[in-house]
């Protein structure tokens, strides 16, 4: 039997979980998606773990200021994903509506719109071109 489809994560769109551990922002110019260059890692999209009291668009907005120096036009709520490990993460997508110079203070080191995700993410597991699809979002690689 071959590995399990995206690693054995769960993916549920159109609903939120209970309890999330982190937010991640599917952030778009036009019809391309918006990706960072992790330092350490390799292309994916802006996210994080929730400041305590903060709701998921406040966490989107400042992960993607953090990370993409973008500031987001309205931000949708899509639903959220479980790992296999259990770690949860609430899924929004959003315009970027404006840019800011990055300070260099956190983890990214380029940002850079796509037409199709890149090949060099920072997880093979699957799951953000199977959202981009499943939300009906551009972007998706073919297949």
């Amino acid at each position: 039997m071959g590995p399990l489809p995206l690693n054995g994560a769960v993916v549920r769109i159109g609903e939120l979980p209970e309890r999330h551990d982190s937010v991640v922002c599917l952030l778009f110019a036009g019809r391309r998606p918006v990706l960072v260059r992790h330092r350490s890692r390799a292309w994916e999209f802006p996210g994080g773990h929730a400041e305590p009291g903060e709701d998921i668009e406040a966490t989107a907005r400042r992960e993607a200021r953090e990370e993409a120096g973008a500031d987001l036009g309205p931000v949708s709520v899509d639903g959220h994903y479980v790992l296999a490990g259990g770690h949860t993460t609430v899924v929004v997508h959003a315009q970027v509506a404006g840019w800011a110079p990055l300070t260099g203070e956190f983890e990214t080191v380029e940002v850079r719109a796509f037409d199709v995700l890149p090949g060099d993410l920072s997880w093979d597991d699957g799951i953000y071109a199977h959202l981009l699809r499943a939300i009906g979002l551009p972007g998706a690689p073919p297949g």
